[in-house]
Order: C-alpha cells, then structure tokens, then sequence
C-alpha cells in the first residue's frame, strides 16, 4: 500500500513530459524528388519565414539539380526566399532546440544567427560560421523557448536533422483524477486482504 501511495505522489509530481523529434524533411506529407515546396505545419511545428511569401521549403538536395547533399535521406530545408528563418510550436507551447545541421546554399562562408525567444523575448542567440560543409550546430541544453529563428544575413542555407524537444504539460486536473482513482482501488485491495477469511 505504501508502494503504491508513493507511486501515486511521484506521478502527481510528474506534471511535464517532453516528445522529442529529429525532423528530417524526408517525410513531409508533399515532397517530391526533384522538387521543392513550402513546409507550413509539420511534425508538431510551424515554419514561417521574414519573406514576402511567409515560407521555409523542403528541398530534394540529393536526387536532383541541387546537388548539396543531406545528412539523412534526400530532402532539407531550405531558406529559399531569403529573410529569417521562424519555428514555433503548434499551440505556441515550450520546447528546447537540441541541435542540428546547416550549411550554406553555393559557394563561401556567412554568418548563421540561431536565436531562441519566449514570448517575444529573446531568451538566448548564438553566431556560428556557415560553410560549403554540412555542419553540425549544438542547441541550448534545458533553455525552455516558444520560438527559433535561424538568419544568415543576405544569404540562403540549408537545414537538416533539425532536433527540438517539445513539454507537454498534462492538464492537472486530470492527473489528480487519475491519483485518486489508483488511491482508491489501492485502499480497496489493501482492505480486501485485511478482511478475516
């Protein structure tokens, strides 16, 4: 019985989950090979971009024309009209940016600006070089943000195994409801055996 209470306190206490996803672009429901098109929602996040069509593109980078490779499968995405690159969850909810891959589109080097934000504010940024080389870029450990911006100033780049880690938090009421349901069948089981044959 005090197994069971001790379980029933850690879940209540147990109010955050997290759903980690390493988003590919290989799976997005409209990819193409040899093609490009605008991301929108996927994978439990949207990608909006500071250019006059509001988009960031999944891109065939490797069975096609644009011959720059990927970490995984074929497809990245690709900052293709310029301006800032913007990811929010659906629903605006909390996560951590854990990493990923860039490199820049054509020749030479520019800067690459990663920038996590809360609620408008800026929570933390970094400056890495970008080059011709798929790059691996390490995110924020435990830096809660509700938006990621991604700029290389007038230039364009691309993007793969992009990894963000989104909290979820369960509706409290719920849990308490579900503590109290496993308190109480435990009390009914535990009097069951206490009763004298």
């Amino acid at each position: 019985m005090k197994k069971i209470f001790l379980a029933v306190l850690f879940f209540l206490f147990l109010t955050e989950m997290s759903n980690a996803v390493v988003i590919t672009f290989d799976d997005h429901p409209d990819a193409t090979q040899n093609a490009y098109g605008p991301i929108g929602t996927y994978n439990g996040f949207e990608f909006h971009a500071t250019n006059s069509l509001d988009r960031l593109d999944w891109i065939d980078t490797v069975g096609s024309a644009w011959d720059y490779g990927a970490i995984s499968g074929d497809f990245t995405m690709l900052d293709n009209f310029g301006g800032e690159g913007r990811i929010n969850a659906v629903g605006n909810a909390d996560f951590t940016f854990d990493g990923l891959y860039a490199r820049i589109w054509r020749t030479g080097t520019n800067a690459l600006i990663i920038s996590g934000y809360q609620n408008g504010s800026l929570a933390v940024s970094a400056e890495y070089t970008l080059t011709t080389d798929w790059t691996y870029y390490s995110g924020w450990d435990g830096v809660l943000i509700n938006a990621l911006h991604l700029v290389v100033p007038n230039g364009i780049f691309l993007v793969d195994n992009l990894a963000l880690n989104e909290s979820q938090v369960p509706i409290p009421s719920t849990l308490t409801l579900l503590a109290f349901g496993l308190v109480g069948l435990a009390g009914v089981a535990g009097g069951k055996a206490l009763r004298p044959g």
